[in-house]
């Protein structure tokens, strides 16, 4: 198993926009088939579908240079057909005002002091129906708001599943193990487990079809026993963190009657009898480690180890090659790691031995794997906190034993270590982009992988077998879908397995860029990485998204995502801000970006965006921005802090509340993550450091004279009162576990009172609420259901960028510099003093 896959802290907020990796077993991964009112001030409000309808050419069988930039020319006459004159004209002259703000109860918090008023705090009451009805009247407006851009939503749905679209008959990839060949299908109702025997004319037995199982509930691992004869698999369903865990014996084809309830995660023992599983406390920390026999109620099963620290996540691995059972105790600042044997038997009813490899130590991360004799280490124990991989022998693994093998130099991190009998893989990230090593065990010899594409992720892929040279490994990157690869380390010879080029993209049209944007405290380097067309013009006036995370040390990362193609052919530019709080450039990087350092992390998105605007990328009314999670307080932070820098954002499940989340131990989490943003409950400076960037504490009051909250000293300005706003859209699902929907419901509440004259009933810019009653934190329902969430939030975008240029500018998808949605075409005009950014520059 890859070294520190399943061993950092297993439940944080953090979440990047997809659903977390899944795992089959020691690296069998999931593959996975996978009305807008204008301002009111401004007349001429039209809709993308009735502006489409105005501008639109007449149809031909071609695609002339003057066809509309919205739709690809194939679905204009699907277009006309959705599109009627009578029910257009219905839309647009209907304009549905948002809901008035719900009822105000302030209530006092005094802390060190401080006093906070929180007017909205009664929405923590979940039954209160006056809750209930907000959230309907919110709903209720976000549903007429999007119905006059029915038609737009349906188009660009049907846009990206074109861009979804992959060869059809496509031999399913394969992993050879004990005389098997395993592997995954995909049906129109979920993924398909399969294996077959190994040579001709094998008979395909199917392991599991997910299509079986009940509404919202979701495979989340699936593991094989070490000599496979029992599949197990853990379901949950939609929202939570614990499942169900079920087995499967291979040999009768029958399942097992018992089922593991309230199941966090579980790895299998090396004598086909015994799983290890781990529990979780109602705080959803996982604390408990359990041994189970298979065949046994689960009542009989035996606590192997238990963590009472609740700052600790407690995870269960093995180690690649099977030898000893892995329970790692992780912080979000430290390690400690106990080891077992994989084969010990509990039929006498003794409890197996647990061997600590080096007590934690505050600050030093720590994850292990195990090669022939000796333990091998991923580490940050050194004074520069960059993880480098250590070996200690397995009588003597103390810190003191531990020998360098490789260490990552600045502006580098060792990510992930895969161990393979003669060979150990590395991936890294080297200045925010991958690098993959191979380091020969007999010489000690490493040397690197020359990788397909620059701009790219990478993750280790399905690499069960212990006893090869060859490894596979998945590269996603942001103009093709996900490809695996096969690389021979002794022969150095990589071969494409699997490479689906994108459904009718020209990709020679697009490019990546890289540029560094100095930080505001002249301490940093920003990295940001830019995706657009080729050729691009530096005249300020191309739209452009900007997407960022900067939390928990998890980078933003530069791969595909479907929701971006419909902005990329229209001219837009997608820029990636690697902003402190990610491990981009290093473990450094992070912590310059959590804790005391955490309003880095939206200055450097600032800076990124005040960048772009003076470099003639852009211009604040056709800059947009949008986050996911932690990223979603990072856009509520922003909003306040720099409100006139953008037209209009998108936050996602957004943390906007971390105020009275990290003063209220008793909310899941909490505990946990005061190593990331602090206890504000500490001391004074730590409370005001967090209210100063807090979303929800920092939206100004329209009139500070009725300020209801004590204001109490600050180092930092009051977020300011512009003349600009951007437009919001927020969404969130009453089924998180991570994130509350009531932040999301009081912050956008605390908008509508404070800033009514913006985002009131009769604002001047929209603000959309949507809360979803089934969604978890990582989304719900099915690819289509997703695929028309990000149909919905690409037209909210083009909405705000179109109405600031006057309606559709003339231009075939893909079409020259600048014809993109409310942007005149740049063959019109003048543009002699515009910059043209080169490819690679």
């Amino acid at each position: 198993m890859p070294l520190a896959r399943s061993l950092t802290p297993a439940l944080t907020r953090a979440h990047t926009g997809h659903p977390p990796s899944r795992t089959l077993s020691a690296g069998w991964r999931l593959v996975h088939s996978t009305s807008f009112p204008s301002p009111r001030p401004n007349s001429g409000r039209g809709t993308l579908t009735s502006t489409l309808r105005r501008v639109s050419p007449p149809l031909t069988a071609s695609c002339p240079s003057t066809s509309i930039v919205l739709v690809r020319c194939n679905y204009q006459i699907q277009q006309k057909r959705d599109l009627s004159f009578l029910g257009t004209l219905r839309a647009v002259f209907k304009q549905p005002l948002p809901p008035k703000p719900p009822k105000k109860l302030p209530k006092e918090t005094r802390v060190l002091g401080r006093v906070r008023v929180d007017e909205f705090e009664w929405m923590a009451n979940k039954n209160d129906p006056d809750l209930k009805d907000y959230i309907q009247a919110e709903n209720t407006y976000a549903h007429e708001y999007f119905a006059s851009e029915t038609a737009a939503i349906h188009l660009l749905n049907r846009e990206m599943k074109q861009v979804l679209r992959t060869q059809r008959i496509s031999a399913p990839l394969t992993t050879t193990v004990r005389g098997y060949e395993y592997y995954t299908k995909t049906s129109r109702h979920g993924m398909v487990y399969c294996r077959r025997k190994k040579g001709p004319m094998a008979k395909e037995e199917i392991l599991l079809d997910s299509g079986y199982l009940p509404d919202n509930c979701n495979v989340k691992k699936v593991l094989l026993s070490t000599g496979h004869q029992t599949f197990s698999f853990l379901t949950e369903e939609e929202g939570e963190e614990l499942g169900s865990l079920h087995f499967r014996d291979l040999k009768r084809g029958e399942p097992y009657e018992e089922v593991l309830e309230d199941v966090f995660n579980f790895v299998w023992g090396n004598d086909n009898k015994t799983v290890y599983y781990t529990k979780a406390t109602e705080l959803l920390r996982p604390y408990q480690v359990w041994a189970h026999q298979v065949g046994t109620p689960q009542e009989a099963d035996t606590l192997v180890f238990q963590e009472d620290d609740d700052s600790i996540f407690v995870d269960v691995g093995s180690t690649k090659d099977q030898r000893y059972i892995t329970i790692n105790g992780n912080s979000l600042s430290s390690s400690e790691v106990r080891v077992l044997d994989a084969g010990h038997d509990f039929s006498s009813g003794a409890v197996p031995e647990l061997k600590v490899i080096a007590p934690r130590e505050e600050g030093v991360e720590y994850y292990v794997d195990h090669h022939d004799d000796h333990y091998y280490i991923l580490t940050n124990a050194n004074p520069k906190k960059n993880f480098r991989v250590m070996r200690a022998h397995r009588d003597d693994p103390n810190r003191d034993s531990w020998v360098e093998l490789m260490e990552a130099k600045d502006g580098e991190k060792i990510e992930d270590v895969d161990i393979f009998r003669n060979f150990m893989v590395i991936y890294a990230k080297r200045d925010a982009l991958p690098v993959v090593s191979c380091y020969h065990f007999e010489t000690g010899a490493v040397h690197e992988v020359p990788l397909p594409e620059q701009f790219c992720t990478i993750g280790a892929g399905v690499n069960l077998d212990y006893d090869t040279d060859s490894f596979q490994f998945t590269l996603n990157s942001p103009y093709a879908h996900e490809a695996t690869y096969e690389y021979d380390m002794g022969s150095r010879v990589m071969t494409a397995l699997r490479v689906h080029p994108i459904h009718r993209l020209d990709r020679s049209k697009f490019t990546c860029t890289r540029i560094n944007v100095p930080s505001e405290d002249g301490t940093a380097q920003i990295p940001v990485t830019l995706l657009h067309r080729k050729n691009l013009q530096l005249n300020g006036r191309n739209p452009t998204l900007m997407r960022a995370y900067g939390a928990y040390g998890v980078p933003t990362d530069i791969d595909f995502r479907v929701e971006h193609f419909p902005l990329l052919e229209r001219g837009w530019i997608i820029a990636l801000a690697h902003v402190r709080g990610g491990s981009e450039l290093g473990t450094l990087w992070y912590h310059q970006g959590k804790l005391e350092k955490k309003r880095n992390t939206f200055t450097d998105f600032i800076d990124v965006a005040e960048h772009l605007v003076e470099a003639g990328y852009t211009n604040p009314r056709r800059l947009t921005a949008s986050g996911v999670s932690a990223g979603g307080l990072l856009m509520g932070a922003v909003s306040n802090m720099r409100p006139d820098l953008f037209r209009a954002m998108i936050l996602s499940v957004p943390f906007l509340d971390p105020m009275t989340t990290m003063l209220d131990p008793k909310i899941p989490l909490t505990k946990v993550e005061y190593l990331e943003w602090g206890n504000p409950a500490d001391s004074e400076q730590m409370y005001d450091y967090m209210a100063s960037y807090s979303p929800y504490d920092t939206i100004p009051e329209s009139d500070p004279s009725s300020s209801t909250t004590e204001s109490h000293p600050s180092s930092f300005p009051p977020p300011p009162l512009t003349e600009r706003r951007p437009a919001l859209l927020i969404t969130c699902g009453e089924r998180d576990q991570r994130v509350d929907y009531t932040q999301s419901a009081k912050f956008v509440a605390r908008l509508r009172s404070r800033l009514n004259s913006w985002y009131g009933p009769e604002g001047k810019e929209a603000c959309v609420l949507m809360v979803d009653e089934n969604r978890g934190h990582f989304g719900n329902g099915t690819q289509d259901d997703r695929v028309k969430t990000w149909a919905r939030e690409v037209v909210f975008l083009l909405s705000k960028v179109q109405m600031e240029g006057g309606g559709f500018g003339p231009g075939p998808v893909g079409s020259g510099p600048g014809s993109s949605i409310g942007i005149e075409p740049m063959t019109r005009g003048k543009r002699s003093n515009g910059k043209m950014l080169k490819e690679g520059s």
